[in-house]
């Protein structure tokens, strides 16, 4: 074996070594996407470390730099976002309040890989985002009938159908400005919600249950929630909602009634 040889060798077995220990450190041996892995390229003559998820590109860098300055030099690294990462990082830029409300989205897995380029381990930080993520990556497995989504094909189902819908699905709690909006937002034409989930105005939506006879008792109660914060000359409608609301109730029964058996 050749002197030349034999540091390759030598070099091969540390950066192994420093990739189990990258691995140990960054708690990724437990985690279901894995471990570090370093991988040697024939063709580009070059080592890349590759993981998914977990630390940076930079932590891993330093961590490298820190602990085999020496083997680690030249080497590339590669971190690539898990379909749930990746569906996380649609969500937030579509609803992130920067961009146009009204604009329809059009996002690319480029965009993801630049929101989270610094984020170590990206996770949702909302049950609505953990309810958003689910319902998306859902609709995909479903519709392919297979347990994988590409990047691709999250960022062009949310660019196409928006969150609404997707937040409908998932069962996730709504305010009552936003049990609002997603009634009447097709009717008032309010594409807004239906892609970002940006809602109606307290007014408007107050005003379009006054003049909706058939309000359910959902959609009244919802509106009678916006009264605190609606101008002073709204809480006159107070009345006619709460008067509403007592017609559209089922009627109390009596225990009587309710031990009484029903005649032939």
């Amino acid at each position: 074996m050749t002197s030349e040889t034999s540091g390759t060798s030598d070099r091969a077995t540390r950066l192994r070594g420093l990739a189990r220990t990258l691995t140990g450190r960054f708690g990724l041996g437990s985690h279901r996407h894995g471990t570090v892995e370093a991988e040697w390229s024939e063709s580009a003559r070059a080592w890349t470390f590759a993981w998914t998820d977990g630390p940076t590109v930079a932590q891993v860098r330093a961590a490298c730099l820190e602990a085999e300055p020496t083997a680690s030099e030249g080497v590339r690294y590669a971190r690539t976002l898990s379909e749930d990462a990746v569906a996380l990082g649609v969500v937030r830029l579509t609803l992130c309040p920067a961009t146009d409300a009204n604009r329809r989205p059009f996002l690319r897995p480029a965009d993801i890989e630049a929101l989270l380029r610094d984020e170590p381990s990206p996770a949702p930080r909302t049950e609505r985002e953990r309810a958003l993520v689910y319902a998306v990556l859902y609709e995909i497995h479903d519709a392919h009938h297979r347990n994988q989504a590409q990047a691709e094909e999250i960022c062009d189902t949310v660019n196409r159908y928006g969150l609404a819908v997707f937040l409908r699905r998932s069962g996730a709690e709504l305010s009552p400005v936003e049990v609002l909006t997603a009634h009447y937002s097709v009717t008032h034409a309010h594409p807004a919600w239906r892609h970002r989930l940006v809602p109606m105005d307290a007014v408007v939506l107050f005003r379009a249950v006054l003049e909706d006879p058939r309000a359910t008792a959902e959609l009244v109660t919802a509106a009678l929630a916006l009264l605190p914060g609606l101008p002073a000359e709204y809480a006159e409608a107070e009345g006619e909602l709460r008067s509403r609301l007592a017609r559209t109730a089922p009627p109390v029964r009596s225990g009587k009634d309710e031990g009484r058996r029903p005649s032939c």
